[in-house]
């Protein structure tokens, strides 16, 4: 779960660990739900389901306002542990949608 502190000790892991990883550190863990995500829209976007020009920003957008909100708040992105965090993710999802829908 992005900012679980399981999510956090991996992101340090993998950013003390970068030199010793397999080809330099290329394609690390430390971006990967990033990444997924970014590579997620970019394919809505070719399938014209959203307007992306940038998939990377819209990933680091949707989660400022899903998961980003929730942990400002509330310090937790958990919606299965915190019932208050659901409708933070619900509603960043919607604003999201609004901002990316395709015309």
């Amino acid at each position: 779960m992005l900012g679980s502190a399981e999510y956090a000790t991996l992101q340090r892991l993998v950013r003390t660990q970068f030199g010793h990883l397999p080809n330099g550190g290329e394609n690390s863990m430390a971006d990967t739900p990033d990444e997924a995500l970014a590579e997620r829209f970019a394919a809505f976007a070719a399938a014209g389901l959203l307007d992306v020009p940038d998939a990377r920003l819209a990933a680091d957008q949707f989660i400022a306002l899903t998961f980003g909100v929730a942990l400002n708040r509330y310090g937790s992105a958990n919606a299965a542990e915190d019932t208050r965090v659901r409708p933070l993710v619900v509603e960043g999802v919607r604003t999201f949608l609004r901002a990316y829908r395709a015309e």
